[in-house]
């Protein structure tokens, strides 16, 4: 099965999903500390859909190369900190793919991926600092 297709399908569905689980914030919750669980939730939609948009910024010879770092990041994500994370990441991802960007953005998406592909690595332990 096409990775971009499933991907793309993972995404439709964490936004229906998202969809239906939005609250409105209360006043109280507003100004609390943010919790470290969301922001860790945040990080990893981040990183997927940053993912996505460099998959759009290499040429296709290159995609099944990136392709398969996700995939290889999605299997470390879902080790360390379970499938639901990994999932927002791979539909992050798929999200990312949908998009379009300009060439001279491409230059900074490829550069930022590459940064957080390298803090991730050294974060969980798989390369040294």
């Amino acid at each position: 099965m096409n990775i971009r297709l499933i991907f793309m399908t993972l995404a439709a569905m964490s936004l229906c999903l998202g969809l239906q689980a939005a609250e409105p914030a209360s006043p109280a919750s507003a100004s609390a500390a943010p919790d470290p669980e969301e922001q860790l939730d945040e990080g990893l939609e981040r990183f997927g859909y940053l993912a996505g948009l460099a998959r759009g910024c290499v040429v296709e010879a290159q995609r099944p190369a990136l392709e398969s770092e996700a995939v290889e990041l999605h299997g470390a994500i879902g080790r360390l900190l379970g499938t639901d994370r990994a999932f927002m990441f791979s539909a992050a991802f798929g999200y990312g793919t949908s998009l379009t960007l300009a060439v001279e953005e491409c230059k900074d998406v490829l550069g930022r991926y590459e940064e957080r592909v390298r803090a991730f690595r050294v974060g969980s332990g798989r390369v040294a600092p």
